[in-house]
């Protein structure tokens, strides 16, 4: 469940079927192999989770011919990526994975 800013609690049903979007952009393709991906590397800072960033991109490199990582580590557990990392984020990264420690 979560509140979407006005006073309304969304709650989200797996059983129910895809929500309407509003939104109509697409998705973009997914491709078939990370090979020449920018890796985006998020890590909430809990625990070892930069550790753990570092490890799944060494296994990563082993499957694929990456170019690179953007390594953002947040400045809370509870706040998105900073504007500037975003903005790194989304102008620079093929893909992006985060990491929950705890």
């Amino acid at each position: 469940m979560a509140r979407n800013g006005s006073d309304r609690i969304v709650t989200l049903d797996p059983t129910s079927g895809p929500l309407d979007r509003k939104d109509q952009r697409k998705f973009p393709e997914r491709r078939e192999t990370l090979d020449g991906a920018v890796i985006g590397l998020i890590a909430n800072g809990l625990g070892i989770t930069e550790k753990l960033m570092d490890a799944l991109y060494e296994e990563l490199e082993k499957e694929a011919e990456l170019i690179g990582a953007v390594k953002v580590l947040k400045s809370s557990v509870s706040v998105p990526p900073e504007p500037a990392d975003w903005e790194r984020l989304t102008s620079e990264v093929t893909v992006a994975i985060t990491g929950f420690g705890g």
